[in-house]
């Protein structure tokens, strides 16, 4: 197995990937060898266990070197994501830098639990402004539909009474000239 390291070497000390969350000014506490953040308003955090991890117990789910967390504290009301040792550190700030980001983030509100909605700023979304092209396929679908529709016998056997060679005929299946022929 060929290894690359941009996939499997951490390159970096571990404060880089926290750094967002220092800069965004959450909490930080430390116990043993693990580092833990919480956000300003205690929805969010991270906890980063320092020292030798066993990597088979890392990639099982049995330890986690970091370890993001969302929402309120309770049953199917909190995210979870986890980060082996082996995860370079530019990919873990990026997820940080985003996870401390207050801008708002777009979710349909059955994606919020309703434990966490009295946390989020829900509002409805504007519709999309229509582009021309959209416009243009509304006004065909629209004609279509009110165009005369031939139903019957004349739509399976249409009557061609002069040949030009810019008209392209409907091509025939067996089937329909087998049926038409047996007339």
């Amino acid at each position: 197995m060929i290894r690359t390291p941009a996939l499997t070497d951490p390159r970096g000390p571990a404060e880089e990937g926290s750094r967002p969350l220092v800069d965004a000014a959450w909490k930080r506490g430390k116990w043993q060898r693990t580092t833990l953040f919480t956000a300003p308003d205690g929805l969010a955090g991270l906890t980063y266990r320092g020292g030798i991890l066993n990597r088979d117990a890392e990639l099982r789910g049995d330890q986690d070197r970091w370890l993001l967390r969302g929402g309120q504290d309770g049953f199917s009301s909190r995210w979870y994501a986890t980060f082996t040792s082996a995860v370079p550190i530019d990919l873990i700030a990026a997820t940080t830098g985003r996870l401390a980001d207050p801008s708002p983030v777009l979710r349909c509100k059955l994606e919020v639990p309703e434990r966490n909605r009295s946390a989020a700023r829900i509002r409805p979304v504007p519709p999309p402004v229509p582009t021309p092209l959209d416009i243009r396929r509304a006004a065909a679908a629209r004609a279509s539909s009110h165009a005369p529709h031939l139903v019957g016998r004349a739509l399976a056997t249409p009557a061609i009474t002069e040949y030009s060679p810019g008209v392209a005929l409907p091509a025939l299946s067996a089937h329909h000239r087998r049926a038409t022929a047996a007339r």
